[in-house]
């Protein structure tokens, strides 16, 4: 019979943190967030040496540069925040893993809204699709918080103030994410500028009365 260790699921389907299947799901998390960083890079293009001097191709260019940087930003981010869950992890069950690949599909996808900003970063039908791409990932992962909570699949489990300080902080960034793009309706321009500088003041605010230990889940 197959242990653990040799990857098989428990008898309650749940992949424990000292089997493959859990390695597994991290490496392809992993791997999923790598290839969307590095994709985000594509829309950058180098000077081709046609009309206009150097300094006038990469101005043209700068809107590119910005949405990359941006692009970049919140997929690391979130990348940041997924490393912390699954570092706190004990195992993964059938419906965590299910969010989990969800989350990664969105990951997947968020180089193709990051181009359209860099193409049109003022057209509402380029800003809007960016932003809503994000607002979704933030709302899978707050599921899958919940998820871990619900299940008591934490290592480690936060005392009950601290991890509602932590869902507190998320259903923040959630609602700065939803206010960007509800102004990005009427300002694309404005809208993205809230989705780039929601999280860190985000984070100063909610750092100053954080009980103990939010440091390491902020």
């Amino acid at each position: 019979m197959a242990s653990p260790r040799d990857g098989a699921a428990s008898p309650d389907r749940r992949f424990r943190r000292d089997t493959l299947e859990f390695g597994r799901i991290v490496n392809l998390s992993d791997g999923v967030f790598a290839i969307a960083l590095t994709l985000l890079v594509l829309g950058l293009e180098l000077p081709d040496g046609g009309s206009g001097s150097m300094a006038e191709q990469l101005r043209g260019r700068l809107p590119n540069l910005i949405a990359f940087a941006l692009g970049f930003a919140l997929v690391a981010n979130i990348w940041w925040e997924h490393h912390k869950l699954v570092a706190r992890l004990a195992y993964f069950d059938p419906r965590s893993t299910a969010l989990n690949l969800l989350a990664l599909g969105l990951v997947a996808l968020a180089p193709f809204p990051t181009g359209l900003i860099g193409a049109a970063p003022t057209e509402r039908a380029a800003v809007l699709p960016f932003i809503a791409i994000f607002v979704a990932l933030m709302a899978v992962f707050l599921a899958l918080i919940l998820r871990v909570q619900r299940t008591g699949a934490w290592s480690e489990a936060p005392s009950p103030r601290l991890f509602r300080w932590v869902i507190a902080g998320w259903w923040a960034e959630l609602a700065g994410l939803l206010l960007a793009l509800l102004v990005a309706i009427v300002v694309p321009l404005a809208g993205l500028a809230l989705a780039a500088l929601k999280s860190p003041l985000i984070a100063a605010f909610m750092s100053r009365r954080a009980p103990p230990g939010y440091a390491d889940w902020a």
